[in-house]
């Protein structure tokens, strides 16, 4: 929280009792927490427990830094290398991974409305108009500014570095953090005989009767020192991190080492400005999937309510307006689309009803369609043998009468005897046997049920053939 700075005059009395009692403090300690034993200084060196707030060096390169405590939540602000240094304030635990918040390292910077800000003197120093008034953490990688880091009061000076349309870039204030996960960070060893140096007081520039400026100096942590054993050995109390508990949505990046659980707590109600990430995130994977699948009605609802709301920056408003001005165009051209698929899908529902009807008339056809022979009956073999052919008899299977010969010196015909065929070719009549002869084209099984139904020939066995039913005629 930024505090206004005050004067404090001192008092010598005050001044002498202070200094008294530091000496008699300092003469009651015992000697071997005063100067270590030569043993001690010559063991090797360990890492103390880190204390907060503690200074801390990367460990990796390409780390982010981030707005907030989350992959998905919050966007990155800028991105380090192994072997820079930050400083930790406090550790946080979001969905059981571990993650820092840290004064924001060396070339960060916040952003703040212009229309509550008032220049002074050279226009590197601005001077706040309003009470409350959000500072929003800035990124160098890319034009975000949603995340709510600190507010500033009415008075409050600013040091002002920069400027993006309606807002001033700022050196980030007391009270402002950022955030990187703790797996990408290793602790500085400090001195066991001495508490971790704090971090360093906000610089104060002067500013109209009093000095009010409010931004911290803190981007370059002290060097390592070496760790005494004897306090490594006998670790002060309260040496552990603090941790706080948050809610968010849970994080895709991987974690170095894993992290052990914490209790669970009771959602907080995301601010707009998170809403906001929220329904920005929703709307740029949307627009990753076909038209016919974006969820452009709940879109333009969320966008509608965030434009309504008083909470989030005038800015930010106007996006949402703007998205919504988008989406009810998309949506049009995701309604269009939607009926002319649905156009296409009757129209292949009507043409598969088409093809099954046709394929039903074809099926109704062949089982309909009359074979035509020139002759049927059952093949039996003939004693009336000539030369050159082998001569078949053609009977009626009723009586065993001959309709015909067939003369043929197919091999197929033998295994045809004694069964109902069909034979197509010319039938003619040998007239020195006074017999009709058939030369077959063709001939094959048939089913003699068919006959008269499917199968039809020019010589049908007599039995076969239909009864027709005669009326006798009586008169006077």
């Amino acid at each position: 929280m930024i505090t206004r700075h005050s004067r404090v005059r001192s008092s010598p009395i005050l001044l002498s009792a202070v200094v008294i009692s530091a000496a008699l403090l300092g003469s009651a300690l015992p000697l071997h927490a005063q100067t270590p034993s030569p043993a001690a200084q010559s063991a090797p060196v360990k890492e103390a427990p880190a204390q907060q707030p503690y200074y801390g060096v990367l460990n990796d390169d390409n780390v982010y830094i981030r707005s907030g405590p989350s992959d998905e939540r919050y966007y990155a602000t800028e991105k380090l290398n192994k072997g820079a240094k930050i400083t930790v304030v406090e550790t946080v635990l979001v969905q059981k991974e571990e993650w820092l918040k840290i004064i924001p390292p060396e070339g960060s910077f916040s952003y703040v409305a212009k229309a509550h800000v008032d220049k002074r003197g050279d226009g590197s120093v601005g001077r706040v108009t309003r009470p409350n008034l959000n500072v929003r953490a800035g990124s160098s990688l890319n034009n975000y500014k949603t995340t709510v880091q600190a507010s500033l009061e009415e008075g409050d000076d600013v040091k002002i570095i920069g400027e993006d349309a309606d807002y001033f870039k700022i050196a980030p204030p007391t009270g402002a953090y950022l955030y990187v996960k703790k797996t990408f960070v290793d602790p500085l060893p400090v001195l066991a005989s001495s508490k971790q140096q704090p971090v360093q007081p906000p610089a104060v520039v002067a500013g109209g009767s009093e000095p009010r400026m409010k931004y911290p100096i803190a981007s370059e942590p002290i060097p390592p020192v070496i760790v005494s054993p004897v306090a490594a050995a006998n670790p002060a109390p309260s040496t552990e991190p603090s941790v706080t508990m948050m809610e968010t949505v849970p994080s895709t990046q991987p974690s170095k080492v894993a992290s052990a659980p914490g209790p669970a707590t009771q959602p907080v109600e995301p601010s707009a400005d998170e809403k906001f990430n929220d329904v920005e995130t929703a709307f740029l994977a949307a627009t990753k999937l076909p038209l016919d699948q974006q969820p452009i009605g709940t879109l333009i609802s969320q966008y509608t309510d965030l434009s309504s709301n008083s909470a989030l920056p005038s800015s930010l408003r106007r996006i949402a307006d703007r998205r919504v001005s988008t989406l009810k165009i998309r949506a049009a051209a995701q309604k269009d689309l939607l009926e002319t698929q649905k156009m296409k899908a009757e129209a292949a529902a009507r043409e598969l009803a088409l093809k099954t009807e046709n394929e039903e008339l074809v099926d109704r056809v062949k089982k309909t369609e009359i074979t035509m022979y020139a002759a049927v009956g059952t093949l039996r073999i003939s004693s009336l043998q000539q030369s050159g052919a082998t001569m078949y008899r053609l009977t009626d299977p009723g009586t065993g009468r001959t309709l015909l010969y067939i003369r043929s010196n197919d091999s197929k015909y033998a295994d045809m005897l004694n069964k109902f065929i069909g034979v197509n070719g010319e039938i003619t009549e040998d007239t020195a046997l006074n017999l009709k002869v058939i030369v077959p084209k063709s001939s094959e099984l048939v089913d003699p049920a068919k006959v008269n139904t499917n199968v039809s020939a020019t010589v049908i066995p007599p039995s076969m053939l239909l009864k027709t039913s005669t009326a006798s005629v009586s008169g006077n």
